[in-house]
């Protein structure tokens, strides 16, 4: 090579032409790309073209020859830029030559052969010199030529043109050219946007499978007893005698006027419309509670209290009382009715029923003129208040008669218009001597639309025979309902075209629709249409397609479109932080982000963006009748314009980046204004004025005063405020990282970078990763506002609860709550003995004891109070708060009582409503729904001899003897028991049956609930009898409060109860008093008219609904005791009522049973106490001014036995008072049920208490709140804490996840309902998001929560495989400015500080620990809060969020949410790790393994990927800094791997486990794996979805993402290994397997074996044999599982071996990460293959053409289970081992069972060791000598029974 000659170029680089300036060789071609010329023509490699251009051109010209056009020197580069980059290209060549030598040096393997030795050597020395020369030209300040051969060494000389280093802002280094590699990126990357864009078009295309038509099963058939019709005349004198002669408003002034009016208007109305005579009779009765509640609340308004609060003898007018009355009834009962009416008559533009009742001609007794009537013109008034009580009559008598159509009000009112309006000829196509079983009305105008309901469902009614067993019982049916078959492809959810009971309401709820979906009807005159309509096809009128308003879609479409105000205001947020940290670039090249404002503009686009995806979630969720009645002139105006303006910041960004470029900054600021003021217009009309009316039925939108908006507006402020300023410091830590990891955020990048960069995948990798980081701050980010929420949630509770006190802090700091009692009255001191009474019948407390706490009448006139009321000083009150010093008074022992004497008193100081005086009181019905519950407890569930587990683990009976062992004693202190109270076996029937009673008193019976609830009775009794007037015409009968008082039980399985069931039932209405009513569903045969009377062809039965109370008489039967019962009401259905998930439909068929004007609706697992059902009167005050509210009162979680019972007791607690309490003043408290108070006449206004459409409505209660908020006009949902309610929760670590799954299925549902998704839209900002987080966000934030940890270990493993090895470092693009450990350690020590871990347990212990003070004590509350963090309270809600998470996901993508019943027992029953019972398997393994055992290995393994990464390298100055970030991983890890199993009582029994792992082998091995096999295919093979919604599901797109940086970041390594080992033979081949799944191999074995399967079977088949080789292949099973694995794992080693041989350990581990989720991908799609429709049928079925996949997807997942139930079971028998050598240590404890139930256990285990010859020499003194020793225990610590080991 000729010497170089120094020369400098008088020209400067961009006027220089090297073309023009020297033209030579080869025919006068240029010097410019010469180096390109001699490759492509001459054959010569990029080192010998080089170096002749070197040779043969000047200086001036190496700038154009060295450059090639793969890899130029960009022209804007100045002389500092170029003398950058030729530093830093050199000084990559000197770094790699180094490395080349040490290789050398240290012998390098194989893949180094002695040519590529040969060939480092000469790059390294060629390389070399031209950096020397390029040394040289840059000493002469030939910047350009000299950065020009720098460039050149590098990426030509070393990296053989791959690779150029031509950029001085990361990534440094460009791929130089296309490659696999490159395609491999492209493919990754292209396919993650086309899934996107492909899931988004095939949801907006999807439509209803197509309906199935499976044949039905013979159903059963039942015969019915005939019934006699009732003669007109008959029936009105027996209601008009049952007003007279029965009924308290038989006492009022024209009563009897009134009674003839109304008996004949119902007797007439049912002879004329043929409506049913038990109904006419019920709703009779039901007309009279409702009148004479309108008459209690009329005359309480005439009453008045004094100073002192007593009542004064006020003059009631109660001359024209009904008249008033019954106006009231009429403007509140038919308020929504007399509204829609106007509204279709506006529409009609006709009078309807308001001008004139028709009525078919019906005659009746007018009401006669009289003083009795309030008015000026009493004959006008008379006439009015006829037409009025006629219109409630038919209103009463449809809606009684309408069955499910309940559930849709505005049908009802639509049937009633018409039977208003209807002329005399009502049935014209009914013979007269036809004969019929049913009533005309229920078959002509009820069935026909239920029949509609039901067809659109369901394909039929199943039946099975109930089994001999329960026939032995006294079970009378042959035959037992289940539930509707759905039609085919409904079994998950309903499709989101089909309609349900809302998309029907909807229609006769809109008049336009209405009258257009009906034109024949409404074209003929008003009084015709009655009878017309029954000649119309409903099932054709009212198609689906028609019907749909909103499309329930199971996708995040229609999450978004019900939630999308939160998702724009978290991305405000998250992108507002992004700015603040992110700052301006350095340089002054205009980049993607932009600089200062113009940088802040950037948010502008979040609008157009977010209306782009709400138009499509809203097109994807309106119905095809919304569509159709959007379609106009007028709506394209309005959406124009709104469109405009949510796309306006694109053009105005536009502008303002040109203007950036090419305009004076004068223009720029005016843009700035502009783009501004368009931007914050078109953000605020997404996020405060949502445009949702268009399809909402009622125009009232929720409303709430000025200051309650202040304060909802200001609460969120500081929530949200809160959040972005931690978000800031975060985001900050984030920042860093990217930058100290040479990562080039987008922002900061120039287009022209862009441009050159785009198809490099070096460039790729680093956008990836810096897209997954913030991503994976997104989702972190979203996953923690449900933290601030709650302890924001928690200081509005502390605040509000302070002003309920009138904002006396320093008072409420030491309050003394019992000051409160008015212990000076003499009527409280009555009440007060009362009270106490109640308590000592309950067994609470004992005779001796209660006489302390009563007010003492001896001594003087003047009771005296009872210790517990002297009132303690300040300094008292502090040591007993603060100091944990005793209390000073005589409390009783029992922990319940304690709390119900603070809540009372409490509660008295509390501002309360003026109390009903009786008896004007309005009627109380509380609705307890039953279904499976028990009634009440039997003795053999209380003890049992027979040997078995409940023997060996201890008795129920044992461990409530000890949880309430004061109790128990208080019951048997008179009971002579041979051999002790606790010889169960010597009990007589009697004793048995008190402890039966006492026990279902403690557990959740609804013998508990109704004993409860019955006490109202009591309290009105003693009401009356301290206050009550007895001068009122509203006749008050001794004891007798059935008219202002209902216990009604709603029992819909009672038809199928034993005789033991019957007995009881019979019991509790013969013990209870007589407001004790039950209603059940009854049927019989469809009989020979079923056709005649429109009975569903697919129905074999008629159904009832039933009612019975202690009045009716007993039907003839062998037992007296368990006979049924004859009922008084017997009201036929249109049909099998139960087409819901069960309690919907079940209190609807009550509810026409129900009396009075409010209705409570409990669940029967409450109870109630009997000092505060003397609270009634002020609760029923609530609805005094506003009847148009839910009122709610807290409950007082009763079940709290074990750890599990006080963490599930706990979590209810807190919900239950303190945030409801906040919810309600951020205006989105709901109806959860119970036990609130509610108006039934606007409940039955909007459908009922409850939803009732299947899968949808599974949370069926709380859509009253949510229909009843949507309604408005006044509405109001309130909260009170005054009054109180016992409830029990699950106990079980089973069964409280149970229930949690359920509410996550019911939520996930919710959210898609048309409910959230109007109110999201309608309700103000702040309630929509407190609407969201208090309900259903929760649950979705639980699955958020439950997946931060996996993703900072993905983040965190991917940083560290992303760094550069020092091995070939100087080959990177760009390395980290620190290692990639430190950079880590340093940002997730700032993020994951204590402080954050704090933060998560403030948000989850907070609410409680601030309940528990604010109610008991400081003391109390860090009593509690010690004892569930020293009992594993955070295991429990870790793995318990992840279930939340799983079943709230799983709802939303699949559907599939139903009921679950949890049971209610005590948690001493040990779940087996793995149970076999008979063909089938079950246990704590299989049924976790899916939600949680499965990530929670995954987890496992990162973590140790992570460590092997070097993330906690001992050289990490920030090691130790990582300790809460560990503790959180840690936790989790063990949470979900092995909670089920510390809180699963008796784990750890040596036999029981030991037991375990054999059952465990035969799961695997037994019968080749059948057990395994079965399962797999049942839970997880099932066909629920295909391959393409696999595909398409978000979390395979969010999986994909993280697959692609983490390819990208693989082959990025492998790409430079290939330059680096370029001469190996085989390097290509070894680089593209390293970046494939290692599935080859083990797939050839399988094919293998199906192949011989197959060739097997036609061999047999031609002898003609049998073809058992499927089962064989199935057998093998076992042992392919393990080849396979082994194969894949030498597959994936094998083709990393290049990364191990050479050292680079990161990359060999990033390697085989790759390898593992490539693979999990492929089987993953290969079970969705599995279980598409062609795997299910033809050719493709798993024993025909896809035996080779299917033998591969079983063999990898039966080896995932091997290794999962492996992990998980062998610590938990070193536990077992390390357990019982603790118990050979000390025989009386068990760490275990401490940790479960909070004792040691040893009382129960010493009687267990004594055996009974002990126990029968002891006699019942010593028993309750015992007792009386030990009750002073707290109740709530007592010790569980142990079970001994032996």
């Amino acid at each position: 090579m000729r010497i170089l000659l120094v020369a400098a170029c008088a020209a400067s680089s961009t006027a220089h032409r090297c073309g023009e300036a020297e033209r030579t060789l080869a025919g006068g071609h240029s010097c410019g790309g010469r180096v390109d010329w001699l490759v492509n023509n001459k054959g010569l490699t990029p080192n010998e073209a080089g170096i002749q251009v070197a040779t043969e051109y000047a200086v001036e010209c190496w700038r154009c020859g060295f450059q090639t056009t793969s890899c130029q020197l960009p022209p804007r580069y100045g002389a500092k830029e170029q003398e950058r980059l030729q530093m830093m290209n050199c000084g990559k060549v000197q770094k790699a030559s180094v490395q080349f030598k040490e290789i050398l040096e240290a012998k390098a393997d194989r893949w180094a052969s002695e040519e590529q030795k040969q060939l480092w050597q000469n790059k390294s020395a060629l390389a070399e010199k031209f950096c020397k020369q390029s040394v040289a030209l840059l000493n002469e300040e030939e910047y350009e030529s000299a950065a020009v051969v720098a460039l050149y060494a590098w990426s030509q000389v070393i990296m053989d043109g791959s690779q150029c280093c031509d950029l001085l802002r990361p990534p440094y280094c460009l791929q130089s050219q296309w490659s696999w590699s490159t395609l491999a990126v492209a493919i990754l990357i292209g396919g993650t946007l086309i899934a996107l864009l492909t899931s988004v078009l095939a949801s907006l295309t999807a439509r209803a499978p197509a309906r199935g038509t499976k044949p039905l099963p013979a159903q059963s058939q039942v015969p019915e007893p005939g019934k006699a019709a009732t003669k007109v005349e008959e029936l009105y004198q027996e209601l008009f005698k049952r007003w007279m002669r029965d009924h308290s408003l038989r006492g009022l002034y024209g009563a009897c006027h009134f009674a003839e009016t109304a008996a004949s208007q119902f007797a007439a109305l049912a002879a004329v419309f043929d409506f049913q005579v038990d109904s006419v009779r019920n709703q009779f009765d039901h007309l009279l509670s409702l009148w004479r509640s309108h008459c209690a609340i009329l005359a309480d308004l005439d009453l008045d209290v004094d100073e002192d609060d007593d009542f004064v003898e006020a003059a009631v007018n109660e001359q024209t009382l009904l008249h008033e009355a019954l106006g009231g009834l009429h403007a509140e009962l038919l308020e929504g009715f007399l509204r829609w009416r106007q509204r279709l008559s506006d529409d009609l533009k006709e009078p309807l029923s308001s001008g004139s009742l028709v009525l078919g001609g019906a005659r009746w007794a007018h009401l006669v003129p009289g003083d009795w009537l309030h008015a000026d013109s009493r004959k006008l008034a008379a006439n009015l208040a006829t037409t009025h009580l006629a219109e409630i009559a038919t209103y009463l008598l449809v809606w009684g008669e309408a069955g499910n159509l309940r559930f849709m009000p505005e049908a009802v009112y639509f049937l009633t218009e018409l039977t208003l309006s209807a002329e005399p000829e009502l049935y014209p196509h009914h013979q007269a001597d036809g004969k019929h079983s049913s009533g005309l009305f229920l078959s002509r105008m009820v069935r026909p639309m239920y029949n509609l309901v039901f067809d659109e469902w369901y394909q039929g009614l199943d039946f099975k025979p109930v089994s001999d067993e329960d026939r032995g019982k006294g079970v009378m049916p042959s035959h037992k309902e289940k539930l509707p078959t759905f039609h085919g492809g409904y079994e998950a959810f309903l499709p989101p075209d089909v309609a349900n009971y809302d998309d029907w309401n909807e229609f006769f709820a809109d008049p336009k629709r209405l009258r257009r979906g009906m034109p024949r009807l409404f074209d003929l005159e008003h009084g015709k249409r009655f009878a017309v309509l029954q000649e119309f096809n409903l099932s054709k009128m009212l198609t689906s397609q028609k019907m749909k308003t909103h499309r329930e879609v199971h996708s995040l479409w229609g999450v978004f479109a019900s939630t999308h105000r939160i998702w724009l205001v978290h991305a405000l947020l998250f992108f507002g932080a992004v700015c603040v940290v992110a700052g301006d670039p350095f340089d002054d090249d205009e980049t993607l982000g932009g600089k200062g404002l113009v940088r802040w503009a950037a948010l502008g686009l979040l609008a157009p963006f977010h209306a782009l995806l709400l138009a499509l979630a809203r097109v994807y969720t309106c119905g095809a009748a919304t569509r159709a009645s959007i379609c106009g002139i007028g709506c394209f105006c309005a959406n124009f314009w709104r469109s405009l303006l949510w796309f306006a910041p694109v053009g105005t960004y536009g502008a303002l980046r040109y203007a950036n470029l090419a305009w004076t900054p004068e223009i720029l600021q005016y843009l700035l204004i502009a783009h501004l003021v368009v931007s914050l217009l078109a953000l605020a009309s997404l996020l405060f004025f949502p445009d949702r009316g268009f399809d909402a039925p009622y125009k009232e939108k929720p409303r709430a005063p000025f200051h309650l908006r202040l304060v909802r507006y200001f609460f969120w402020l500081m929530v949200l405020a809160g959040k972005f300023l931690v978000a800031v410091v975060l985001f900050r830590a984030i920042f860093d990282l990217i930058l100290d990891l040479q990562l080039e955020p987008l922002g900061r990048a120039t287009s022209e970078d862009i441009l050159i960069a785009w198809y490099s995948t070096i460039w790729a990798r680093d956008l990836l990763i810096w897209l997954w980081l913030w991503f994976s701050s997104l989702f972190i980010f979203c996953a923690d506002t449900q933290l601030w929420f709650t302890v924001g949630c928690t200081i509005l509770g502390v605040v509000v609860a302070l002003i309920q006190r009138r904002c006396r802090t320093l008072h409420f700091a030491f309050e003394d709550a019992l000051r409160y009692s008015p212990c000076s009255k003499s009527a409280f001191a009555k009440t007060w003995n009362l009270v106490i009474q109640h308590m000592t019948q309950e067994q609470k407390i004992n005779v001796r004891d209660s006489g302390e706490l009563c007010f003492d009448y001896i001594l003087s006139e003047e009771p005296g109070a009872p210790v517990l009321f002297n009132e303690e000083n300040c300094l008292e009150r502090a040591s007993k708060h603060y100091c944990g010093m005793a209390d000073t008074r005589e409390w009783p022992v029992n922990k319940e009582l304690q709390w119900r004497f603070l809540a009372l008193s409490r509660g008295l100081g509390l501002e309360l409503p003026r109390p009903y005086r009786t008896p004007y009181v309005p009627g109380l019905t509380v609705l307890i729904p039953q279904f499976e519950e028990p009634v009440l407890l039997l003795p053999e569930d209380l003890y049992s001899e027979a040997p078995g587990e409940a023997r060996e683990l201890g008795h129920l009976i044992d461990y409530l003897r000890i949880k309430y062992v004061d109790e128990f004693q208080n019951l048997a202190q008179n009971w002579n028991v041979p051999g002790g109270v606790r010889n169960w076996s010597r009990y007589s029937p009697e004793q048995w049956k008190e402890t039966c009673v006492w026990a279902s008193m403690r557990l959740q019976t609804l013998w508990r609930t109704v004993a409860g609830m019955c006490k109202y009775h009591d309290a009105l009794v003693l009401h009356h009898e301290l206050q009550g007037t007895n001068s009122s015409g509203l006749l008050w009968r001794e004891d007798d409060t059935s008219e202002m008082f209902q216990c009604l039980v709603s029992m819909q399985m009672y038809a199928y109860f034993t005789a033991v069931q019957r007995e009881q039932v019979n019991e509790m209405l013969e013990r209870f008093p007589p407001n004790l009513k039950i209603a059940y569903i009854d049927h019989s045969d469809v009989g020979e008219n079923c056709e005649r009377d429109a009975v569903h062809p697919r129905q074999s039965r008629r159904y009832y609904s039933c009612l019975i109370d202690r009045n009716c008489q007993c039907i003839q039967a062998k037992n007296p005791a368990a006979a049924f019962r004859q009922p008084a009401y017997r009201v036929e259905l249109p049909g099998y009522p139960i087409l819901s998930d069960g309690k919907a439909d079940n209190q609807n068929h009550a509810l026409p049973f129900s009396r009075g004007t409010i209705n409570q609706c409990v669940d029967a697992n409450q109870g109630a106490y009997f000092e505060q059902m003397l609270l009634l009167p002020c609760a029923l005050g609530e609805f005094r001014w506003n009847p148009k509210q839910i009122v709610g009162f807290p409950e007082h979680i009763t079940s709290d036995l074990g750890s599990v019972g006080d963490f599930a007791a706990g979590s209810e607690m807190a919900f239950c008072t303190l945030l409801q309490r906040s919810y309600a003043t951020l205006g989105a408290r709901m109806h959860y049920g119970h036990p609130d108070l509610m108006n039934k006449q606007y409940m039955m206004q909007q459908g009922g208490v409850s939803k009732g459409t299947r899968t949808l409505n599974l949370s069926e209660d709380i859509f009253a709140g949510l229909d009843f908020a949507l309604r408005a006009d006044g509405r109001e949902i309130c909260h009170r804490e005054y009054f109180h309610l016992a409830k029990g929760r699950d106990l079980g670590f089973n069964a409280v996840l149970k229930f949690f799954s359920k509410l996550s299925s019911g939520s996930g549902e919710q959210l898609l309902t048309r409910q959230m998704c109007r109110l999201g839209q309608l309700m103000p900002l702040p309630d929509a998001l407190t609407l969201y987080y208090a309900h259903a966000g929760y649950y979705v934030t639980q699955f958020l929560l439950s997946w931060v940890m996996p993703t900072v270990l993905y983040t965190w493993a991917l940083i560290l495989a992303c760094d550069c090895d020092l091995a070939f470092e100087a080959f990177e693009g760009s390395c980290a400015k620190r290692p990639a450990q430190e950079l880590m350690g340093r940002m997730l020590s700032s993020i994951y500080t204590i402080a954050l871990l704090l933060l998560v347990l403030l948000a989850t212990a907070l609410p409680l620990f601030t309940e528990e003070w604010l109610e008991r004590s400081f003391k109390v509350a860090v009593k509690r809060l010690l004892k569930q963090v020293c009992t594993l309270s955070f295991l429990m809600f870790v793995f318990q969020a992840k279930i939340i998470g799983y079943y709230v996901i799983n709802e939303l993508r699949y559907g599939g949410a139903k009921y679950i019943s949890t049971g209610r027992s005590l948690p001493t029953e040990r779940r087996h790790f793995i149970r076999r019972k008979g063909d089938e398997y079950e246990g704590l393994y299989l049924d976790y393994a899916i939600q949680a055992f499965y990530d929670g290995l995954t987890l496992l393994i990162a973590a140790a990927m992570v460590t092997e990464l070097g993330g906690m390298e001992a050289d990490n100055i920030y090691r130790g800094r990582l300790f809460a970030l560990w503790f959180c991983i840690t936790l989790t890890i063990i949470s979900w791997l092995y909670a089920p199993f510390v809180f699963n009582p008796h784990q750890f029994a040596r036999r029981h486990i030991m037991e375990d792992r054999r059952v465990l082998c035969q799961f695997f091995f037994q019968n080749w794996g059948s057990g395994w096999i079965r399962w797999y295919e049942e839970f997880q093979l099932k066909p629920r979805v295909g391959l393409s919604i696999s595909m398409l599901d978000f979390n395979f797109l969010v999986v994909f993402l993280g697959i692609s940086v983490w390819f990208a970041v693989v082959n990025h390594k492998v790409s430079m290994m290939q330059v680096i080992f370029s001469t190996h033979t085989w390097m290509k081949e070894v680089a593209a397997l390293t970046l494939l799944p290692p599935i080859f191999t083990s797939l050839v074995m399988c094919l293998l074996c199906s192949s011989c399967c197959a060739l097997t079977r036609c061999l047999r088949r031609i002898c003609k044999k049998s073809d058992p080789t499927w089962e064989l292949l199935r057998k093998l099973l076992p042992i392919m599982t393990l080849v396979v694995v082994l194969l894949e794992v030498l597959e994936a080693a094998a083709c990393l071996e290049i990364l191990r041989t050479t050292a680079r350990w990161k990359d060999y581990i990033a390697g085989l990460m790759l390898k593992y989720l490539l693979l999990e991908v492929v089987i993953f799609l290969a079970e969705g293959l599995l279980r598409s429709r062609c795997a299910r049928s033809g050719a493709c079925r798993p024993d025909k053409g896809l035996q080779t996949l299917y033998f591969w997807v079983l063999s990898n997942r039966m080896f995932r289970d091997m290794l999962t139930s492996t992990v998980i079971l062998v610590p938990l028998l070193l536990l077992s081992f390390v357990n019982s050598l603790l118990r050979r240590c000390c025989r009386t404890f068990d760490a275990h069972e401490f940790l479960i139930y909070r004792s040691s256990g040893h009382r129960a285990r010493r009687r267990s060791f004594c055996g009974d010859s002990d126990r029968d020499s002891r006699d019942s003194s010593s028993s309750v000598s015992e007792s009386r020793n030990t009750s002073d225990t707290s109740s709530t610590d007592e010790e569980a029974p142990m079970a001994p080991r032996r």
